[in-house]
């Protein structure tokens, strides 16, 4: 009898030793899910800042007038903006702005790109969201650091 009961002992231990290696592998993997997705978003919304920064038109077709007429942009903020000597300087600042902004202002800011013949460049920008399930979200808030929802 005693015999018996040794063995199950054993087994149990080594059932519940089993139960958490699993347990921690689990939870180590969900970790690891987490990190690479926010290694994603950040990865992707740089790329589209780069792209953004590199082939949008800031001065073309009243894009910064537009912009604040939608709200995207406050007066101030235009203003700021326009204050600038220096195309690129004008470019990463709106692009600044942009990253505080809602999705929704993000897309009715592709909009306006639209509208201010820079189609090509707005369709770039959707099709990549698209492609990577991440339409409705502002790419740009994962760029220059961690916004506080991705925070570990």
């Amino acid at each position: 009898m005693y015999a018996d009961e040794s063995e199950t002992d054993v087994t149990d231990v080594a059932a519940t030793e089993s139960s958490e290696v699993a347990a921690a592998a689990i939870g180590h993997a969900d970790e690891d899910v987490s990190v690479r997705e926010h290694r994603f978003r950040v990865g992707l919304g740089e790329m589209i800042y780069q792209f953004l920064a590199h082939m949008m038109d800031i001065k073309g077709r009243n894009l910064m007038e537009k912009l604040t007429a939608r709200d995207i942009l406050s007066p101030d903020e235009r203003q700021k903006i326009k204050e600038l000597n220096q195309t690129d300087a004008m470019v990463k600042s709106l692009l600044m702005m942009l990253r505080e902004k809602s999705g929704a202002q993000f897309e009715s800011f592709l909009t306006t790109l639209n509208e201010t013949g820079q189609q090509s460049v707005a369709d770039v920008v959707r099709v990549a969201l698209l492609t990577v399930h991440q339409t409705g979200h502002n790419p740009l808030h994962s760029t220059f650091g961690k916004p506080a929802e991705y925070n570990f």
